[in-house]
């Protein structure tokens, strides 16, 4: 239960106070919005704080209802590349990489592991199966009488059952298996160096992102809007750098890498798949490491 207000004969209640802040600032549909005290240990020192902080607000506006209007600065070049800029530390982009890796490799190597899937359902049993249907169809197109065409369709039926093909698929699954689990380290291998190359220099990048981001602010921005304003304008211009240094020499790596001759036929057909979405997810990533640490 919440300590009483320092003044006991005080209308408003800390209760009061704090349902106040989530009316002035919207921060109930606003949950990146954070209002802290810092230094503040005990319930009444908060009361307090936050009763300072009303009277201020009161100096904007004689109707405190009226608040939510309140415009504050956006954070300037300087400021958002600072906070970019602990994305160089070593730790973090040791938890970036894990995310890199198991985003975009992942999307890249579970289709290989999907193709080989002999079990029901699966593609490699499936493609089978579709090749004795083309197979009975074809007979039927020969113009065969109708005993000759039932012998065939009979003798081929039992020499492609089910269960053949079933087994057909797993061996095939097993002699492929390490062919699809070397390609899949490559393809991580060549997921890594290639965004280690854009963080590489990565300072150098958050000065850039920075000032860009910083141009697209407006002069005030509503205090309410102000952390999902900033958020979203973080992740699209992460996003954007990244997609611009990647995806290109990403994809081109990858087409090479499934041409090999090791990999003939392996892969056939397999579109190099970086959609832009799968860079936002990434890009939500960095900003939750930048607020959580900035």
């Amino acid at each position: 239960m919440e300590a009483p207000l320092s003044n006991p004969f005080a209308l408003i209640s800390t209760a009061d106070v704090e349902h106040e802040l989530l009316v002035l600032f919207g921060a109930g549909k606003n949950r990146d919005l954070v209002v802290r005290v810092q230094g503040a240990t005990h319930s009444a020192e908060r009361s307090d704080a936050f009763q300072e902080l009303l009277r201020s607000l009161s100096l904007y506006s004689s109707d405190i209802s009226d608040a939510q209007g309140l415009t504050v600065a956006p954070p300037d070049a300087q400021t958002l590349t600072r906070a970019l800029s602990v994305l160089s530390e070593a730790r973090l982009q040791h938890r970036l990489f894990e995310y890199i890796l198991s985003t975009f490799g992942r999307r890249l190597v579970d289709p290989l592991a999907e193709m080989l899937d002999a079990g029901e359902g699966g593609p490699l049993l499936e493609r089978m199966v579709g090749l004795r249907s083309d197979l009975l169809a074809g007979i039927r197109e020969l113009g065969l009488t109708e005993e000759t065409r039932a012998m065939l369709e009979s003798d081929l039926a039992k020499l492609l059952a089910d269960e053949y093909l079933s087994m057909l698929a797993e061996h095939e699954e097993k002699m492929q298996r390490p062919r699809v689990k070397k390609l899949a380290q490559e393809v991580l291998h060549l997921v890594g160096v290639t965004f280690q190359r854009a963080f590489r220099a990565w300072p150098e990048h958050a000065a850039q992102i920075g000032q860009a981001i910083s141009r697209n602010f407006s002069t005030k921005v509503e205090i309410g809007e102000h952390p999902l304003l900033i958020r979203r304008r973080i992740v699209e211009a992460i996003a954007e750098f990244l997609w611009v240094e990647t995806s290109s020499d990403l994809s081109g790596a990858l087409s090479q890498l499934f041409a090999q001759r090791d990999y003939a036929g392996l892969v056939e057909g397999h579109a190099v798949d970086l959609p832009r979405a799968v860079y936002d997810e990434f890009a939500a990533a960095c900003w939750q490491l930048v607020a959580d640490h900035c």
